[in-house]
């Protein structure tokens, strides 16, 4: 399908955005600041954030359902969240020694999350999950980790292990599973010591730990399969998981960096009713400032306590670990949610909405898709399979379809998520039934776009080429003239 006829109103909403693209493109690598932030025809500049909109440099004002990587659950701009900011802005940015913020934001998360007996803090889900995974390794005194194929926790070297591969690598795999480096730059040696597993499997699961039980220290898992979009965990997945593990005495690790605060209060765990050795949080945590950390049993944080010495201690630092402003601003959001628990009923109730209308949409127009969302994140895949269980069964989604549904949207002022089919949609507080429905139109009517395409396509006659024709005659070893348009 051409790309150019789905962006060509997005190009046109979007001439300042270009010009300001190729200014940072002289500056920064690929013009953006993350390598997910970067999509063609090119990235749009925000202005400023209110609510469930952002505001672009060219005036549009889009409808966010991507709502910084999930991090927004309050939306843009809560000024409940600000004017505490302002507030610690007024009495220091940067301390550099312990405050009152931090044991009081530590008492909430841990009130939030009942696994977590000992919290240390961090600034992004990335450093928390790498924290959480040597404490772990010192623990148990085995090197190896084990994680789930194509799960996401952070840009460290350990985890950047399977996170994405095309159809062929996966097929020569069969039932095989090894890491595999995501790109270049990765030492071989961190995928000899990275064991990798199927979601939603637990007998494979089971097998694959068993067999590399006297090495494996730590599983992390996203409890909902985030890292190539939205799987849920099906038929007690992590029940099973949780059995594995306790009976193996592997350290079992949450990363709920998408998934804390959001499905529930609780996250994963409250929602599925599973809980972790081990947890990792962000995002949310941090009310929209960088804020992240990790928990768990005492014993197993205790690894970290100071005073052992270099050689016996298991070493976690952060030059700007329990940053005041971040505090200030995540303590509120903590509170905010502990007393207003209906905020939960609301972005879950829209994210049924938004969902389930966007798969009865696809149904409607006969274009196979499906639509996995738990809560208030979902996504859209455009595939003929009617259930997604692990990251394999996204290989053979219609990327193209998805993307020219999704620039679609956005020449329409609707951000669906992050601008990748591997990525997801989320819902804020501040979204309303209006905001869906009119999300659910712009979407139709890019369904019908695409519809429109096929069927264009499935009538259009096969073009005859040179090479066509002589690859014919090589088959059948006889002359058959070129057509004269050729």
């Amino acid at each position: 399908m051409p790309a150019q006829r789905f962006s060509r109103r997005y190009l046109a909403r979007h001439r300042r955005s270009a010009q300001l693209y190729k200014r940072a493109k002289k500056v920064t690598p690929g013009g953006v600041e993350s390598n997910v932030r970067y999509f063609k025809p090119h990235p749009f500049f925000a202005d400023y954030g209110d609510g469930g909109y952002i505001y672009d440099v060219d005036g549009n004002k889009i409808l966010d359902f991507m709502m910084g990587f999930g991090s927004l659950l309050l939306g843009h701009n809560n000024r409940d969240v600000a004017l505490e900011v302002i507030r610690q802005l007024e009495s220091g940015s940067m301390l550099g020694v312990t405050t009152t913020l931090f044991v009081q934001y530590i008492e909430q998360i841990r009130k939030a999350f009942p696994s977590l007996k000992k919290v240390r803090l961090a600034n992004s889900g990335t450093e928390a999950t790498m924290h959480a995974l040597r404490a772990a390794r010192s623990y148990t005194g085995k090197d190896k980790i084990a994680k789930v194929e194509g799960a996401y926790h952070g840009a460290h070297d350990y985890v950047l292990q399977s996170l994405d591969m095309d159809g062929r690598t996966a097929r020569r795999m069969g039932e095989n599973y090894r890491a595999v480096p995501f790109g270049k730059g990765i030492p071989k040696v961190i995928s000899d010591i990275t064991v990798t597993f199927p979601f939603n499997d637990p007998d494979k699961t089971a097998e694959i730990l068993e067999k590399n039980v006297d090495d494996v220290g730590a599983v992390i898992v996203e409890p909902v399969l985030c890292g190539p979009g939205v799987i849920t965990p099906k038929r007690n997945y992590l029940k099973h998981l949780r059995r594995i593990t306790r009976k193996l005495g592997i350290v079992l690790i949450f990363d709920e960096v998408l998934t804390g605060l959001r499905l529930a209060r609780g996250g994963a765990q409250e929602y599925y009713d599973v809980t972790p050795d081990m947890t990792c949080f962000g995002k949310i945590a941090g009310g929209g400032f960088q804020l992240a950390g990790f928990g768990g049993e005492a014993q197993i944080m205790d690894v970290i306590a100071p005073g052992g010495g270099w050689k016996h201690g298991t070493f976690h630092a952060g030059t700007y670990n329990g940053h005041p402003v971040s505090l200030a601003a995540g303590l509120k959001c903590l509170e905010i949610l502990r007393d207003n628990p209906g905020i939960y009923d609301h972005v879950n109730g829209l994210g049924r909405r938004l969902f389930s209308g966007l798969q009865d949409l696809a149904d409607d127009r006969k274009i196979p898709a499906w639509v996995e969302y738990v809560g208030s994140i979902g996504n859209l895949y455009f595939t003929t399979q009617d259930e997604l269980n692990n990251f394999r069964d996204t290989l053979n989604v219609n990327n193209k379809r998805w993307w020219n549904w999704f620039i679609h949207c956005l020449g329409n002022n609707v951000l669906f998520g992050i601008p990748n089919v591997g990525e997801r949609a989320f819902i804020c507080s501040e979204h309303t039934e209006e905001d869906v429905d009119f999300a659910l139109e712009v979407a139709d009517n890019a369904l019908a776009a695409i519809g429109r395409e096929v069927r264009r396509h499935r009538a259009k006659p096969p073009e005859v080429t040179v090479e066509a024709v002589k690859k014919q005659v090589a088959q059948y070893g006889q002359e058959t003239p070129v057509p004269p348009h050729v």
